[in-house]
């Protein structure tokens, strides 16, 4: 077994795979899967091989070890040769370093995308980074459903140049914030919650319709009721407004919804957030006011 996870655009990450199962998913990139992201077990921060394809194209193979400034790149057509770059990788010999035209990559430039369109592209992309729930290839993907290929195309390549960068500036900015954050303390009472019987979610569905017709399916035995923020309060939140917290109880399990929205407000209290709510189950529970200052995920 190799000392490595392997991300694709397509599942879950597969953990320590055998030489056989890493080459056989390198040969489905560019079909039903883009991109493969590997990370050493143990991780360690920016320091990945990956390599992205579009249908039968060359393969784009970037290695990492540590800032934007050590982050090489190289193209091979060979599907063979790019799976024993990653095993030589996973398996800790050079030889690797070696076996293709490796260059300092040009992470950030969109030739061929206008400076409005890249303007406008780039402010979507923030929003995204912003709320600290969504992968990097994530929002490169958000950004691309933004704009109408017919009219403003942007390309997943164009799209992950512009993250990429952007996704630089937040991590140092988040490098100069505290241990713990309002985030932090969301995720904290969101944890006591899950704990008292009630299914919580942090940046769940899109709207709270959405959310409501859909809260039920990620119930767990036992729950008597429910606690989410969706996609739409994370990016107020991440926008400087308040947090929206909502809640209910589940018809067959007789619990009150006034009851639950009294849980939420003492577990979020209870980890220092100042909550506003006046007690009318009919009503949101309000954050506020707090920073939203949640982290990156970690991997891409």
């Amino acid at each position: 077994m190799l000392a490595i996870t392997v991300q694709t655009e397509s599942g879950p990450a597969l953990a320590r795979p055998s030489a056989d199962e890493l080459a056989a998913l390198l040969r489905r990139i560019g079909d039903d899967d883009h991109f493969a992201v590997a990370e050493r077990i143990p991780g360690a921060d920016q320091v990945f091989l990956q390599t992205w394809r579009e249908g039968t194209g060359p393969f784009a193979v970037e290695h990492r070890d540590g800032g934007p400034d050590r982050h090489l790149r190289a193209e091979c057509a060979d599907a063979g040769a790019v799976a024993e770059v990653f095993l030589a990788w996973a398996r800790g010999t050079e030889c690797w370093r070696t076996a293709l035209d490796w260059r300092p990559a040009d992470l950030y430039s969109t030739p061929g995308l206008d400076p409005q369109t890249r303007a406008a592209a780039e402010e979507r992309a923030r929003t995204d980074i912003r709320t600290g729930f969504w992968m990097a290839e994530e929002v490169a993907q958000g950004v691309c459903d933004a704009f109408d290929p017919a009219e403003t195309p942007v390309t997943v390549e164009q799209a992950r140049r512009i993250v990429a960068q952007l996704w630089q500036e937040r991590l140092a900015e988040q490098a100069q914030w505290p241990a713990q954050t309002d985030p932090d303390r969301v995720a904290r009472a969101f944890g006591a919650l899950a704990s008292q019987g009630l299914t919580a979610l942090m940046n769940f569905a899109c709207c709270s319709g959405c959310a409501l017709s859909e809260v039920a399916g990620e119930r767990a035995e036992g729950d008597r009721g429910f606690v989410f923020f969706h996609y739409q309060d994370t990016a107020a939140a991440a926008d400087g407004h308040s947090l929206s917290i909502r809640y209910g109880a589940y018809p067959d399990s007789g619990a009150d919804s006034a009851a639950i929205g009294r849980a939420a407000t003492a577990a979020l209290a209870a980890v220092g957030l100042p909550v506003a709510w006046d007690g009318d189950p009919t009503k949101v529970i309000e954050v506020t006011p707090l920073r939203w200052h949640k982290r990156l995920p970690s991997g891409r």
